[in-house]
């Protein structure tokens, strides 16, 4: 098996193979021409007789972190170690250019992926969970707000002491990568107006994407959500973001834990899959 970067001709034949990766389909398609063209990263194919018949992408990070994504495999050649190649071959691109972490997702039920994983060296550091609803949501009262720059105090502030913060490693979630929420993170955010807060003082925040992602302007997603006493509120801020903005989808994706789970099940909105976030320092 010959590991290469991406040619713009493997394009139609490595789609073609992806086409039943879930049940769904797969979103490769809507992600190949970003992935090939980004400067940040490297989109890797495997060739085998002068074919593509795997691939994946290692994208760095603006926290200098690497995100390991999009790992396919010809139905053909699993099982095989081509995955593991992909995978090693990764980390040393992402150690050429000064990464010393390497993250990456994976479905709960993927077990095949998870030892992978596991086999080679990382670890599950959090769990995600994954919310979607096309439905139309009523209005409802908030006393959640958008954030502003005299917000950021407080803000740290209760996010160092968040078990929730710390459960979720630290993380939010940007085109469907997960970043590392620092201090630096967060002012930028909220100068973008992507932050909601509830209570006084500060005792829940929100993260929200309203610009969409991969070219699907029509989607909301809450990518970070944290508060023991006021994720009513701050739902309830993003339910009515969601239906005065004339969006068709909203996504949630939140840390896995029962009071977070259950009160976005008070608004009938349905999970759609969980997701163990993997964790790897890079050495070498």
């Amino acid at each position: 098996m010959k590991i290469r970067a991406a040619r713009r001709q493997d394009r139609e034949q490595v789609l073609a193979f992806c086409k039943h990766t879930f049940s769904w389909g797969d979103y490769v398609d809507r992600v190949w021409d970003t992935w090939f063209s980004a400067k940040n990263g490297r989109l890797l194919v495997g060739e085998h007789g002068g074919r593509p018949v795997a691939m994946s992408h290692v994208a760095i990070c603006p926290d200098n972190s690497a995100w390991l994504e999009g790992v396919r495999v010809h139905p053909e050649f699993r099982r095989s170690g081509v995955a593991t190649e992909l995978l090693e071959r990764m980390l040393a691109h992402a150690g050429r250019l000064g990464a010393r972490q390497a993250s990456a997702i994976v479905a709960i039920n993927n077990t095949a992926s998870q030892r992978m994983m596991e086999k080679n060296g990382f670890i599950v550091i959090s769990n995600w969970v994954y919310y979607s609803t096309e439905a139309k949501l009523g209005a409802r009262k908030t006393g959640a707000r958008r954030a502003g720059p005299g917000d950021l105090p407080a803000i740290w502030e209760y996010l160092k002491q968040s078990r929730t913060y710390r459960q979720s490693a630290g993380r939010y979630v940007r085109s469907w990568q997960w970043y590392m929420l620092d201090s630096k993170a967060m002012r930028q955010l909220v100068k973008e107006g992507r932050v909601a807060v509830a209570g006084a003082p500060i005792d829940g925040i929100a993260i929200i994407n309203n610009d969409g992602y991969w070219g699907r302007t029509d989607v909301l997603q809450v990518v970070y959500l944290d508060s023991e006493k006021s994720a009513r509120d701050l739902l309830s801020f993003a339910t009515n973001l969601y239906g005065q903005g004339g969006f068709s989808r909203l996504h949630i994706l939140c840390h896995e834990s029962r009071h977070l789970t259950s009160m976005v099940e008070k608004f009938r909105i349905k999970e759609s899959e969980r997701f163990l976030l993997y964790s790897k320092v890079i050495t070498g």
